[in-house]
């Protein structure tokens, strides 16, 4: 039997068998690192996905209800909802200018976005307002929010709270906006809110 300090002193390294096991071992640390970052990053990517999503179309939301807030026409007698259905809007409201300005402001649920147009008057003095008819139609539609899982984005509801197809009869209007990303089309997040019109000043 060898001595203790010459079997301690052997450099004839790891045996073809050894080294083989531990390759092997190696490849396994290495495919389960590799999954494991793989899945990290396309979870990582979801959620910056799914987070810039809604923050969009919070933003969205909140700036079709402000909108909505200060529906009006200026008269008594107008309607401040020129036209109107599930996935489509267009009423007046003033700009936030002294003096103001009736803006003509029109929404749209379409091809998976929510877009905006808008269009103002010329004068500052009141209703009847000076406004081009066509100006809104010309003017250009600007997307506020994408990934629309759903194009029924509007309810309207009368005073007793019954829904109304009447322009003139309604006086609350609910937003429901339905998202799911591109990464995960199966998680579709909701954002609704309801808006009371003002009455009308004579």
């Amino acid at each position: 039997m060898r001595p203790l300090t010459t079997r301690l002193l052997r450099d004839d390294g790891f045996s073809l068998p050894e080294m083989m096991v531990a390759m092997a071992l190696l490849s396994v640390l290495f495919a389960a690192f590799a999954v494991t970052m793989g899945t990290t990053l396309r979870i990582g990517g979801e959620v910056e996905s799914n987070s810039d999503v809604q923050i969009a179309v919070r933003a969205a939301v909140d700036t079709l209800a402000a909108d909505l807030r200060q529906a009006y026409s200026g008269s008594a007698t107008v309607a401040p909802i020129e036209s109107m259905s599930a996935t489509a809007i267009q009423f007046f409201s003033p700009d936030r200018q002294l003096p103001f300005r009736l803006r003509r402001i029109g929404y749209q649920a379409a091809a998976g976005k929510l877009e905006r147009r808008t269009a103002t008057s010329t004068d500052t003095d009141g209703y009847p307002w000076t406004m081009n008819p066509a100006a809104i139609t010309s003017a250009p539609w600007i997307e506020q929010a994408d990934s629309l899982a759903s194009t029924a984005v509007f309810t309207y509801l009368d005073a007793s709270g019954a829904t109304t197809t009447s322009t003139t009869a309604v006086r609350t209007v609910g937003i429901q906006v339905v998202v799911a990303t591109q990464t995960s089309p199966t998680r579709q997040f909701t954002y609704q809110t309801s808006v009371k019109l003002r009455t009308p000043a004579p």
